[in-house]
Parts: structure tokens; sequence; C-alpha cells
């Protein structure tokens, strides 16, 4: 969701409306006015990653196909298994977009610093992304992996300018 900050890991609640070469498939239903109410605010709240209604009735499909599962894991199994794996992959796609995204904007940034001769905001762009990127959670290994190609990418271009004593202070 673009300019989404909350709590929430997006990346959870992303069901895309097609999965691998543009296919979907158009479902009509019904609704009592309550629900089409409440999608309404739960995608307009900004707490959820959504965008639109659409955005969580896909998502609370998703969800209740995946209990269903759970409860009679014979029925569509093999189904949502497929399912799942398209949406694991188009996460990490998301995610790895996001990864290159904040790659380039946070090396246009600080090269432009020091271009201008900004030594100072330089640093303080680096002490940010270093103090953020030690903030991101160490579980599931998901989230770790991502939070290591983050530190990773931050030491091989600007080692020099971490402040790697203040990872005490995040950890405090």
């Amino acid at each position: 969701m673009s300019g989404y900050t909350g709590k929430w890991d997006p990346a959870s609640f992303n069901v895309p409306p097609e999965l691998g070469k543009g296919k979907s498939q158009r479902f009509q239903v019904y609704i009592q006015s309550g629900h089409d109410r409440a999608l309404n605010i739960i995608a307009r709240s900004g707490i959820f990653p959504f965008e639109q209604p659409q955005d969580v009735a896909r998502w609370c499909l998703w969800f209740g196909l995946t209990e269903l599962d759970r409860l009679e894991p014979k029925l569509i199994n093999s189904v949502m298994k497929r399912v799942n794996m398209m949406i694991f992959a188009n996460r990490e796609e998301i995610e790895r977009q996001k990864f290159l995204e904040w790659m380039d904007t946070s090396k246009q940034a600080i090269q432009g610093h020091l271009g201008r001769g900004d030594e100072a905001e330089a640093r303080e762009m680096v002490a940010n992304n270093y103090k953020q990127i030690l903030a991101m959670p160490d579980e599931p290994d998901r989230e770790l992996r991502w939070k290591m190609k983050y530190l990773n990418q931050l030491e091989s271009d600007w080692k020099a300018y971490i402040p790697y004593e203040d990872k005490d202070k995040v950890a405090a």
C-alpha cells in the first residue's frame, strides 16, 4: 500500500487480484450492507495495509479458505497450496521491490549530500537507516533474512558512516 506506515507487514495482507500470467476470475456476490460498510471502513482506516474494499474482501476470502483448508485439509488442499505458493512468490517480489527502491533512493540521497559537501547530513541519513534496520524484527526467519539484506547493503555501501556504537542504544 502506498504511504502505509502502520504496524502490520503489508506483504501479509497482499492477496493480488491475479496470480501469474494475468489470469483472474471475476466473482460477484451480494453482501449485507453492514459488511459492505465494514469493508469500506477497514480499507480507508489506514490501520491495515489495504487501499480498497476489494483488497479487504480478497484477503478475507483467502483467510477464510485457508481456515476451511485447515479444518478439512483433503477438500481443497492442493488448490490452496498452489495459490499460497503464488502469493508467497508475489510477497517476495514486493519485498524485493521495496528493497531495491530503498537502496536506490538512499544511495542517491546520501551521494547527493556528499556531493554538496554536507557530510553531516550523509552521516545522519546513514545513522537513521542503520537505526531503522536494527529495529526490524528478527523473527520469523523471513523477516531476519530481509533485515540482513538491508544491513549487508548498508554496510557494503556506507560502512565508514555507520555509527556502530548506537547498536547498544537501540538494543536497550
